[in-house]
């Protein structure tokens, strides 16, 4: 049993028995005095694991604090677990985003999960460092995404909300506003691509991300197109068409 699935089962055995003794932490887990006394150790100072010995009932349970204290049940345990390879691959998917240019934007969201994945690996914060140094994705030569611009067309794509953007025209001369509905977005050549209906032209259009000056989510619900009409249309494009 390698270390995260332990860490995962002691948690799930404090969950299901409300408070379980060393001894039976460790026949459970089948390992030594001093490798549970390792793995307790790490769950409530690098995971957050409120786990606490109980000298009357001679055992470990969750600890009872704050909101939990008024929820009926037994204590939520920490979240979610991966295994090892789990975990490398989620780090690896960090690393293809970053190269892809929208690891910046999405780093806010991302750095809990990547602090817990590192966590659960039992690693510390300069290993953890040189760990992804190991996992490198070099790009294309890309164009830029602008801001927080990404995030917020990813957001209403998977939100199904129609969106203002302000564009820059192809061939520099200005600006103009267009109300379009998101389906989809890609990374190709270099560069991320939004592909969207635009309600003034009435058509499928392809827009690049970084010609996208400005955002704004609007109330109404998006266009919903099918995606083998988009695949159809847009996939068999010879050159970008914006709106």
């Amino acid at each position: 049993m390698e270390r995260t699935e332990r860490f995962c089962r002691i948690e799930m055995l404090i969950r299901s028995r409300g408070c379980v003794s060393f001894a039976d932490l460790m026949t459970e887990l089948g390992v030594s005095r001093a490798t549970l006394k390792r793995d307790l150790d790490h769950l409530r100072t690098r995971m957050d694991a409120a786990i606490v010995y109980d000298r009357d009932r001679n055992g470990y349970r969750f600890a009872v604090t704050g909101r939990q204290a008024r929820r009926p049940g037994p204590p939520e345990a920490s979240g979610v677990w991966f295994s090892e390879r789990e975990i490398h691959a989620l780090l690896t998917m960090h690393q293809l985003l970053d190269g892809l240019g929208v690891g910046s934007s999405m780093g806010r969201h991302l750095q809990p999960v990547l602090e817990r994945l590192q966590g659960m690996l039992g690693t510390s914060d300069s290993e953890a460092r040189e760990l992804v140094r190991r996992l490198r994705v070099v790009p294309p030569a890309r164009k830029p995404v602008r801001g927080r611009s990404f995030e917020r067309l990813a957001g209403a794509v998977l939100e199904r909300r129609r969106l203002r953007l302000t564009i820059e025209a192809d061939d520099g001369s200005g600006e103009r506003d267009r109300i379009i509905s998101p389906l989809r977005m890609i990374h190709d050549g270099g560069i991320w691509l939004l592909d969207a209906w635009c309600h003034e032209s009435e058509a499928l259009c392809r827009i690049p991300v970084p010609q996208v000056r400005a955002v704004q989510t609007l109330e109404l619900r998006a266009r919903e197109v099918p995606m083998r009409v988009i695949e159809a249309e847009l996939d068999a494009m010879p050159a970008l068409r914006a709106a």
